[in-house]
């Protein structure tokens, strides 16, 4: 392998960037607000994402990277521990080949935000000038900038954007948002006009789903919320599904039923009063579209993944010390989360929805 190429001055303007997130949609939502501050701050620079191949096309059309390089890294497409470091996989083939590829690239600087040994090695590898991270996770040797945490700001998107502090480049800490186009927002209300609601209805988002079994609150307790929504307010329920899942709506009156691709589910979601939900990307989905949440957690931390908006309202049970499991459940059963009660979640959407009608969506539209 060639040797690295020195370091340039800390005050030259970068001309090409790499950015590593390679983990998933919610990780890359959290990224948002870091490369919406990195474009502003260097305009002119090329800036390359490093991501998982199936979420190349989520940032398209956002202006805030000008290259998806798509990775595939073994143990972050695998959830079982023995799968994640197979070394008879052809996942380090192609790792490898992604590597020699970037390090000819000669990236002036490199981020990642990770906190991970693993990150920092691939930095390195990957030949940048400046490679710029954490080393409390080890391989701090790996890096030209090893940034301090700031321990006062623990959430994911704080810890990226601490290490545009580190290079004086960061500029609005609440720069984030995701833009619909136009016709995305088109489609969506004429999907929903299809359904039989109107515009001025007051329609409220229900996800039960998770990419990991462990974050699972359960498809007949957020029946149950939804159940005593359609009794005690005149809203209308979308039950959200993942094309391919099995989840079955409530039959219910005004709960509906939707599966959609993922450019249409951004584009109903961002006419949702509020989204009552799982920790999980659709959480930090709405986020981005400044639609309010009650997310139910379980073996993750919310302060350190949860929701960020204003209104936004966690259902967590905080006497389980044995969170955080990096969802390896060491019982039988996520316990952390079915101790949590579908009146606890209620009276969560109870207190928050009165707060929601004077809100007013990324339309103007005042919500109902």
């Amino acid at each position: 392998m060639p040797p690295l190429p020195p370091v340039k001055s800390l005050t030259e303007a970068p001309v090409d960037i790499l950015v590593v997130e390679y983990w998933n949609l919610g990780d890359l939502s959290i990224l948002v607000p870091f490369l919406r501050n990195l474009r502003r701050s260097f305009h002119s620079a090329r800036i390359s994402l490093l991501v998982n191949p199936a979420l190349a096309s989520f940032l398209e059309g956002q202006r805030l990277v000008d290259e998806f390089i798509p990775v595939r890294v073994p143990w972050a497409r695998h959830f079982n521990r023995l799968k994640k470091y197979n070394p008879f996989s052809f996942d380090w083939i192609s790792l490898a080949r992604t590597m020699l590829a970037l390090r000819k690239r000669r990236f002036d600087w490199a981020f990642s935000g990770r906190m991970d040994l693993r990150d920092n090695f691939i930095l390195w590898l990957s030949g940048a000038r400046r490679r710029i991270g954490y080393g409390i996770g080890g391989g701090a040797s790996f890096l030209t900038d090893e940034v301090t945490p700031d321990l006062s700001r623990p959430h994911r998107a704080d810890i990226w954007l601490h290490l545009l502090e580190a290079v004086h480049a960061l500029q609005n800490r609440k720069l984030d948002g995701f833009h619909l186009t136009h016709a995305e927002l088109a489609s969506a209300r004429s999907f929903l006009a299809g359904l039989g609601i109107a515009s001025e209805v007051s329609l409220i988002g229900v996800h039960p789903g998770a990419r990991i079994a462990t974050r699972r609150w359960g498809d007949e307790r957020f029946a149950e919320v939804v159940r005593r929504l359609l009794e005690e307010t005149d809203a209308h329920v979308l039950w959200f599904s993942e094309p391919g899942t099995l989840s079955e709506a409530p039959q219910l009156k005004r709960c509906h039923a939707v599966s959609l691709n993922f450019r249409s589910f951004l584009g109903v979601l961002s006419n949702c009063r509020l989204l009552v939900c799982n920790d999980s990307g659709p959480m930090h989905l709405a986020n981005l579209l400044e639609t309010p949440v009650v997310a139910i957690f379980g073996p993750q931390r919310s302060e350190w993944f949860g929701p960020r908006g204003p209104h936004d309202r966690v259902v967590i049970r905080p006497e389980f010390s044995c969170r955080p499991c990096s969802d390896y459940c060491i019982f039988d059963q996520p316990y952390c989360l079915r101790a949590i009660s579908t009146d606890e979640v209620y009276s969560a959407v109870e207190n928050v929805l009165p707060q929601l009608t004077h809100v007013r969506d990324r339309r103007g539209r005042l919500a109902l």
